[in-house]
C-alpha cells in the first residue's frame, strides 16, 4: 500500500543549510511561495524533532494517485494515529484534507481552505543570506550578487539555472511569457506593453498571458511595483531572485539587478513583505510613505552625478523628510537644498536606516 511505503519512508533532512526566518507556523498552514526558497527543506526541518507519528506526502510523486490514494488517506491516519501530516507541491489535486491536527500545505500559491492560514515563504533577503553562509560581510556581499538569493543558488551553474527557469516555467508556452518578463527586470513596464510585444512575435492567447503573469505574482515570483498617486501607470518590474536576467542575457545591467536587490531588502526586512507600503516616483527609486523616506539606488557614487541627481528632485521634496542613497560600498552624510541626505553601503543598511525612531 502506497501509503504505508510514504509513512516508512518519511523523508530525511540531510540538506547543509537551512532558512535562517522567523517564521511561526499554525496548527493548520499553508506555506506558499516561489520556486527554490526552501519551503519543504524549511518544513521538514522545522518538525525534526516531532516525535509523534507524521507522514509527508508529494503529491507530484507519480507513485501517489491523488484520487484514488486520497480516498484511503482518512482512514490511514486514524489507524496509524497520524498527528502531523505534510501536503507538498499541492495545487488543489484534492479536495477533502483529513482532519489532522497538525496539517501542513506546502504550495507555490495561497489558497482558500478553511481554517488554514496562509503563511508566505520570503525570498532570503542579504541579512538572511548572512546567517545561512558564515561568510564575512564583504564575501557575503560578493557571493549573494554572483549567485542570487535561491536557496541552493550557490550550487547552481548557469545551464542548471536555465534547466531551473524552463521547470519553473512547466511549458514553452510559459517559458516564452516568463523570459519576456525577465528581460524587463527593473524597467517601468505595463504587462500591456509585454503581451503586445509577444502578441507580434507569435501566437499566444490573452487569457494564458494574464494567467501565467497572475499566478507568478500570486507565487511571489513576480512583483510589480505602483507609481505613486498614479495606480493605473506603468509598473516597476522585480523578481525574487535578482539575478534571473544574467541567466538568459548577455546584457549584464548591473543596476538593475542591484535596484531588485535593494528592493528585496526593503520589502521584507522592514516593510513584512506589503508591497502596498512602498512606491516609486520620477526621480526617487523607492518612496516609503510611513517613513516619508525616499531611496535612491546608485551602486558607484561620483560625488558630482549624485548631487547632480538630487538636484533634480523637486516635487518628492514635499514629501520626504530624508533621502537615503543605498550604495555598493560607500558611506557619508550630506545636505542637498535643505534635505539631509545619507549614503549607507547595502551590507551596512539597518534599521535605524529605514524606520529611525
Amino acid at each position: 500500500m502506497i501509503l504505508e511505503k510514504l509513512f516508512e519512508q518519511y523523508p530525511k533532512n540531510i540538506s547543509k543549510i537551512h532558512r535562517k526566518t522567523n517564521i511561526k507556523l499554525h496548527d493548520k498552514t499553508i506555506l506558499y511561495g516561489a520556486k527554490n526558497t526552501g519551503k519543504t527543506d524549511f518544513i521538514l526541518n522545522y518538525f525534526n524533532n516531532f516525535e509523534h507519528n507524521k507522514i509527508y506526502i508529494n503529491l507530484n510523486n507519480p507513485k501517489f494517485n491523488p484520487q484514488k490514494d486520497i480516498e484511503e488517506l482518512d482512514s490511514f491516519c486514524n489507524k496509524m494515529d497520524i498527528q502531523l501530516l505534510i501536503l507538498d507541491s499541492f495545487n488543489n489535486q484534492i479536495q477533502k484534507i483529513p482532519n489532522i491536527n497538525k496539517t501542513i500545505i506546502i504550495s507555490q500559491t495561497p489558497h482558500n481552505i478553511h481554517d488554514f492560514t496562509n503563511i508566505e515563504m520570503p525570498p532570503i533577503t542579504f541579512k538572511e543570506y548572512s546567517k545561512i553562509h558564515k561568510y564575512s560581510s564583504e564575501e557575503s556581499l560578493t557571493n549573494y550578487l554572483k549567485y542570487g538569493n535561491l536557496l541552493e543558488g550557490e550550487s547552481l551553474k548557469e545551464y542548471k539555472k536555465i534547466e531551473f527557469l524552463h521547470t519553473l516555467a512547466n511549458n514553452e508556452s510559459n517559458f516564452w511569457i516568463l523570459k519576456n518578463l525577465i528581460l524587463h527586470l527593473g524597467s517601468k513596464v505595463s504587462t500591456h506593453q509585454i503581451y503586445t510585444k509577444l502578441k507580434k512575435e507569435g501566437k499566444i492567447s490573452k487569457d494564458r498571458f494574464y494567467s501565467y503573469t497572475k499566478f507568478l505574482q500570486d507565487s511571489k515570483t513576480l512583483f510589480l511595483l505602483e507609481k505613486l498617486d498614479h495606480s493605473s501607470a506603468a509598473k516597476k518590474l522585480y523578481f525574487y531572485d535578482f539575478t534571473l536576467k544574467n541567466t538568459i542575457s548577455f546584457d549584464r545591467n548591473f543596476s538593475a539587478l542591484f535596484e531588485n536587490m535593494v528592493f528585496l531588502e526593503i520589502l521584507y526586512e522592514y516593510l513584512n513583505g506589503d508591497i502596498n507600503t512602498i512606491f516609486y516616483t520620477d526621480k526617487i527609486d523607492f518612496y516609503i510613505p510611513k517613513y516619508s523616506l525616499g531611496i535612491v539606488c546608485m551602486p558607484f557614487i561620483q560625488n558630482h552625478i549624485l548631487e547632480s541627481k538630487l538636484n533634480k528632485i523637486s516635487k518628492e521634496r514635499e514629501f520626504c523628510e530624508k533621502f537615503i542613497i543605498i550604495s555598493l560600498n560607500q558611506s557619508f552624510i550630506g545636505e542637498n537644498l535643505g534635505t539631509p541626505y545619507e549614503v549607507v553601503p547595502f551590507n551596512k543598511l539597518n534599521t535605524h536606516h529605514i524606520s529611525p525612531t
